[in-house]
């Protein structure tokens, strides 16, 4: 039987100690990617899509209050009235919902990409790491498409008084280019464009169910 000398002791030993790092630091590299997938990109994502669904807002709002404002008259004949019967007119709100579809769109398209850094200590939902740490690039590249419609509604006032509104639905769907991966989100909202308040004849009788 062949002796183990002080050198081959000492040639297993860093062998044992080279084996045991190598594991440690691979438990550590999977360990700290399982704690960046499942904590830190999520967290990242969620702040993409604030400042992107912020973007969408903030160009809808523009370019809906600059469209009114360079054509206010838009609005006007939104509804049609006669025999004593209100309805919106089909014509003037297709041609006032492709201008603000339009509109809309062109500021969407000018959106410029918003890059900023997040510190790292930020995106680990610890209070005492917050604001610490090298900062994780984020680079959002909110660009989409716009849809509108422009829908009438009615609400009973009085017994014999109905405002009849215009109301422009916007939708944007928002292709967010984050880190070389994309998400898609969708951000909508409603802007009053007209209204107009019909009174009718006061009955000579009311009636209600009572218990």
């Amino acid at each position: 039987m062949r002796r183990c000398s002080a050198k081959d002791r000492r040639q297993a030993r860093r062998s044992g100690f080279c084996l045991l790092a190598v594991l440690v630091l691979t438990a550590g590299v999977l360990s700290l990617n399982r704690y960046v997938n499942t904590v830190v990109k999520p967290t990242l994502h969620e702040l993409a899509e604030y400042e992107a669904r912020s973007a969408a807002v903030q160009a809808m709002n523009r370019a809906v209050a600059a469209e009114l404002t360079r054509s206010p008259a838009l609005c006007d004949a939104l509804f049609t009235q006669g025999s004593g019967l209100v309805s919106l007119d089909a014509a003037a709100a297709g041609a006032a919902q492709t201008q603000f579809v339009s509109a809309v769109q062109t500021e969407m398209d000018a959106l410029p990409e918003i890059c900023y850094a997040v510190p790292f200590g930020s995106l680990t939902n610890n209070s005492l790491l917050s604001g610490l740490g090298p900062g994780w690039l984020l680079s959002i590249r909110p660009k989409g498409y716009v849809q509108g419609e422009i829908r009438e509604t009615t609400q009973s006032l009085s017994i014999n008084t109905t405002r009849y509104s215009a109301v422009l639905q916007l939708s944007v769907t928002v292709n967010m280019i984050l880190d070389g991966s994309t998400a898609t989100l969708t951000v909508a909202a409603d802007y009053p464009l007209a209204s107009l308040l019909v009174c009718g004849d006061i009955p000579n009788a009311y009636a209600s169910d009572l218990d």
